[in-house]
């Protein structure tokens, strides 16, 4: 007995699809709308349909995302290197051994290990190649939260403390770019990481950090000197699309982070999944 759709010659519709991968349609068709892979079949009515092999590699995205990975890179994977910007492979050696200094509790290791490979090889790669690397693996560790999350929380502000401490190029002109996280989410990491790799290229970032009021961001939006604002969301949060609903110009808006993706944004606001997308977004990558 067969297990999920056969297609025909013009394929299955988006509703079999999205059965047979395991998502919702709607993050099908923010898949296709945003990073560029889905149906690649069209019905003599204009009517996308999915292939066997749209099929196989949408699955496959499902699958790299629920292993860890942002949907940004698990669609270059199934796509080939021909997308960019290409994020820097991991260094899994090298990421184990932070997590395990952090298990460890040892902070003095941990920013040697952070500082060492920033100085070396700049934020991006930092980010990409070690300390992400090391939160999945201390993610995925079979102990009991309780052993963890004392040296997730160190890690973070290691990172935090790293990059605090170094101080960008003289930025260009007056104008920032606005990073803030959705008004529900906590995890400002990856804005302060974003904001270190704009100093690097000597753009001005202005960081107002996690659970960011929606006033907040709808006043930032106004002011002389914005030229981008990126929202980032990791978990999905309520009214995820108010907050960028409300804001004036959604051309100018960046949403960050994998709690976009099932949701419906205007055509005009970018999406990206990690720094090496949001720089492109942003105009510096």
């Amino acid at each position: 007995m067969g297990h999920g759709p056969c297609p025909g010659p013009a394929g299955v519709s988006i509703g079999a699809a999205a059965d047979y991968v395991g998502v919702s349609v709607e993050t099908l068709r923010a898949w296709q709308r945003r990073y560029g892979v889905g149906a690649s079949a069209v019905t003599p009515g204009g009517h996308r349909r999915y292939t066997f092999d749209d099929l196989v590699r949408l699955r496959t995205v499902r699958d790299l995302v629920e292993a860890g990975e942002s949907t940004a890179v698990a669609v270059r994977t199934v796509q080939g290197p021909r997308r960019a910007p290409v994020v820097p492979e991991p260094d899994v050696s090298a990421a184990r051994k932070l997590a395990a200094v952090c298990m460890e509790l040892d902070g003095h290791a941990a920013r040697h290990l952070v500082g060492a490979l920033l100085a070396a090889e700049g934020v991006v790669r930092t980010w990409e190649t070690l300390v992400r690397p090391a939160f999945t693996t201390l993610e995925r560790l079979p102990l009991p939260a309780a052993r963890t999350v004392g040296a997730e929380h160190l890690l973070s502000h290691v990172v935090l403390g790293t990059l605090g401490a170094r101080v960008g190029r003289e930025p260009r002109d007056r104008s920032a770019v606005v990073l803030a996280c959705a008004p529900a989410e906590q995890h400002e990491l990856p804005m302060a990481v974003l904001a270190a790799a704009l100093a690097e290229r000597a753009v001005r970032g202005t960081l107002l950090g996690s659970r960011t009021p929606a006033a907040t961001l709808l006043a930032a939006a106004g002011m002389p000197g914005s030229t981008r604002i990126v929202l980032y969301a990791h978990l999905p949060v309520d009214d995820p699309e108010g907050a960028i609903r409300m804001l004036p110009d959604p051309a100018a808006v960046i949403a960050a982070g994998p709690a976009w993706d099932a949701v419906p944004l205007d055509a005009a606001v970018r999406v990206c999944n990690d720094v090496a997308s949001c720089l492109a977004a942003i105009g510096t990558g």
